[in-house]
């Protein structure tokens, strides 16, 4: 084979590479799902696990798949945690930690959540869930693998089924997570 066809199959193949990567999830733009029913459990270990300072109240945690949003392909897990929940008019005020276990390493985001009724939409959901981080801020508490020492704001906006939370301690997710990371210098 001739040179010019050699770096024509390599560049190729480098191409398809980074494009199955960043659709999978792990490049400097994230945008995920957390999607699924799952039942809440005491996520203190967690907190331990990843040397973590413990929330004043034990987390309520819901392990999830964690669904590419350009492929609709599973890319990894995911645990959202409910912290400090408050009622706030009709729906609640919370704090969100979600773990992402991501192909290449684990991301921690942190923030202000609320949650309120659904007035109209979707019959599978009951409540609208959003997070919306201030301009410059860091969502991002912990990062490893190719994801240390990144820094993001964190975005969440959802939908959540709850009616099922008071008999069987049941919540279904289908939450949209966008990520921009930027490492610091």
């Amino acid at each position: 084979m001739n040179n010019t066809l050699l770096k024509t199959l390599f560049l190729t193949a480098v191409l398809a590479i980074a494009s199955q990567a960043q659709a999978a999830g792990v490049g400097t733009n994230i945008s995920v799902r957390l999607v699924g029913s799952a039942i809440g459990y005491d996520g203190t270990e967690l907190w331990d696990a990843f040397d973590l300072p413990q929330p004043s109240n034990p987390p309520a945690c819901f392990d999830l798949d964690l669904v590419d949003v350009k492929t609709g392909a599973v890319i990894g897990g995911a645990i959202d945690c409910l912290t400090d929940i408050n009622p706030s008019g009709d729906g609640l005020a919370l704090t969100g930690t979600t773990f992402f276990f991501l192909p290449g390493g684990t991301l921690i985001s942190r923030g202000l959540t609320t949650v309120q009724p659904v007035t109209h939409g979707s019959l599978d959901f009951t409540h609208i869930t959003g997070a919306i981080p201030q301009a410059g801020d860091n969502s991002i508490i912990y990062g490893d693998g190719k994801f240390r020492k990144s820094a993001a704001p964190v975005r969440l906006s959802g939908a959540v089924n709850l009616s099922k939370l008071g008999s069987d301690g049941e919540i279904t997710f289908d939450c949209m997570f966008a990520i921009n990371l930027a490492r610091p210098k």
